[in-house]
């Protein structure tokens, strides 16, 4: 293929040309002679050859937003030496940060390089890389051949996963399988629960020998069972939820939210489903261990903010159909409209058991512009109603008032106090 710059000399040598005829001048004519020779060189000259070939490695492991991830190009020349010039297509949420996707590289007949470049994504998501472009020019870069290989990768990149201490989610109905829930019933667990008679087969390493001797008879030291729950993550990513700057949204925290506690109430032994509402339905049904753990992640990495596809009332009539009430429902919402309230209450007048997680909107989109007087009466306005929605849900279901600048872990320990608070009542 010709290049720009040979059709721009070409171009040139037209011009002087027009000039000479208009001029009626032989010797400005004489002017164009050596760019005509060298449009002649260049077209009769040695052609580029290109027989290369590229792949691209990318991590085969998981990726959490903000790892730094390092892409691998290999170019392999199978033919005569060459120029070569590479470019791999990267997304464009992506900044490189080391390396560069465009490289200029001479690869001798049969050498193969490798060429890398690395980024740290700043959100979670799913980045298609591709294709690779190679060209190969020849020494005057007049003329050039191209090849496209279509070789396009996807990498998911999961949300980053703040650790959660053991959180008490206070399910008070758990299940029939071992867990981390103390279940006021003698079982295997740690916490102590009484002391019964020993009966055949029981450990004597739990046999309470002072209780025996005054009772005539061996006495056993009992624990609590320690039981698992069942838990459905319901995640509201509608329209509403697009608050703030990406990737410190709204919608962005819930996410993050939604995969800390999946991996807290996994680690628990613990069955977990997700449920997120926004532009697409995704479903995850309830699961155990690392699959389960993996597969809400493409799930939350799969929500996308933007033209809802439900609305928030339709999920109770959704979750009384394929859930029962032994399920501990924990919905995420920053409580923009009224929809989770109507959810919310319903839920409750069905018998579920809900836990509301709210990052609130009020932390997340500060305004820096205006008139500051102005905007601190929004605030107050808007947190006046803020707390008269939460005010009526706590009549129907524990609530979680979350500041997204602190970690979500202080959230629950203020939870946890007002357990205590309301305990000896």
């Amino acid at each position: 293929m010709l290049a720009r710059k040979l059709s721009l000399v070409a171009a040139f040598a037209l011009w002087i040309l027009l000039l000479a005829i208009l001029l009626g001048s032989p010797p400005v004519a004489l002017a164009a002679v050596p760019v005509a020779l060298y449009l002649a060189f260049v077209t009769l000259g040695s052609r580029p050859h290109l027989d290369v070939t590229a792949t691209r490695l990318l991590p085969s492991g998981q990726v959490y937003e903000g790892e730094r991830v390092t892409v691998t190009l290999r170019v392999k020349n199978e033919g005569p030496r060459t120029d070569l010039e590479v470019v791999d297509g990267v997304p464009p949420e992506i900044s490189i940060s080391g390396g560069s996707n465009h490289v200029f590289a001479v690869l001798e007949e049969g050498e193969c390089r490798d060429f890398g470049y690395s980024f740290s994504p700043e959100s979670f998501g799913s980045y298609s890389f591709g294709p690779i472009r190679i060209r190969s020019s020849d020494l005057a870069s007049a003329r050039y051949e191209e090849t496209v290989t279509e070789s396009y990768e996807s990498l998911r990149v999961y949300p980053e996963i703040k650790y959660l201490n053991r959180i008490d989610l206070r399910q008070t109905r758990p299940r029939n399988w071992p867990g981390e829930t103390s279940v006021r019933r003698p079982g295997q667990g740690l916490e102590f629960y009484g002391i019964g008679e020993y009966r055949a087969g029981d450990p004597l390493r739990r046999v309470n020998w002072r209780a025996s001797a005054r009772a005539g008879h061996l006495m056993l030291n009992q624990f609590m069972n320690e039981a698992g729950g069942e838990t459905v993550l319901v995640l509201d990513l509608r329209s509403t939820s697009r608050i703030g700057t990406p990737p410190n949204t709204c919608a962005d925290y819930s996410v993050r939210a939604a995969a800390a506690l999946s991996h807290r109430l996994l680690r628990d032994r613990n069955r977990v489903g997700l449920l997120a509402v926004g532009q697409r339905i995704i479903k995850v049904p309830p699961g155990f261990g690392r699959r389960q753990f993996e597969r809400i992640l493409v799930g939350l990495i799969s929500t996308k903010v933007g033209v809802d596809a439900w609305n928030l009332e339709l999920v109770p009539y959704y979750l009384s159909l394929f859930y029962s009430r032994m399920v501990q429902l924990v919905l995420i919402s920053p409580l923009v409209d009224s929809s989770p309230m109507f959810m919310v209450s319903e839920l409750a007048r069905r018998g579920y058991e809900v836990l509301v997680i709210s990052p609130s909107p009020l932390e997340i989109d500060i305004p820096e512009k205006g008139d500051p007087r102005a905007i601190r009466i929004a605030r107050e306005l808007a947190a006046l109603e803020r707390d008269a929605k939460i005010s009526s849900l706590r009549k129907h279901a524990k609530v979680i008032d979350w500041n997204p600048r602190l970690p979500l872990v202080d959230a629950f320990e203020g939870l946890r106090e007002s357990w205590r608070v309301r305990r000896p009542g």
